[in-house]
């Protein structure tokens, strides 16, 4: 029975300083901007930078994908200048090609810039928080 409960307190602490899937992504995450995207063939993220005309002629609702989004505490996706949900959020529809992309927190913008959807695409993100 003692060699039980010392497993059981190992397994606790374990689960108790595991990072979650939040913490996990950050950690993985080299993007200066903090917004980081899971890794998709086509799929581009330009931090600081906006769709030229030229690259919203390039957006297909034809072709279009979802986004997923994880924030490190509160936040608002906005893609194209529309509010697309608050996260966590899951399955949003985002047009194929070059979107505009802004992630707040109030008036407080988290990350922004292009994100590149490829056709059918399923992007999902993760951006770090207020600090």
């Amino acid at each position: 029975m003692r060699k039980l409960s010392f497993i059981f307190a190992g397994v606790i602490a374990i689960a108790l300083t595991a990072p979650t899937v939040t913490e996990a992504s950050r950690m993985a995450c080299e993007d200066d901007s903090g917004l980081c995207l899971e890794p998709l063939k086509g799929a581009r993220w330009q931090s600081g930078k906006t769709t030229t005309r030229k690259q919203r002629k390039k957006q297909s609702n034809k072709r279009a994908g979802t986004i997923s989004m994880e924030v490190d505490g509160r936040g608002s996706l906005f893609i194209n200048g529309r509010y697309a949900g608050t996260s966590p959020l899951s399955g949003a529809k985002i047009p194929g090609g070059p979107n505009d992309i802004q992630v707040r927190d109030g008036a407080r913008v988290l990350a922004e810039g292009i994100l590149t959807v490829p056709k059918n695409g399923d992007v999902s993100i993760t951006v770090a928080g207020a600090e």
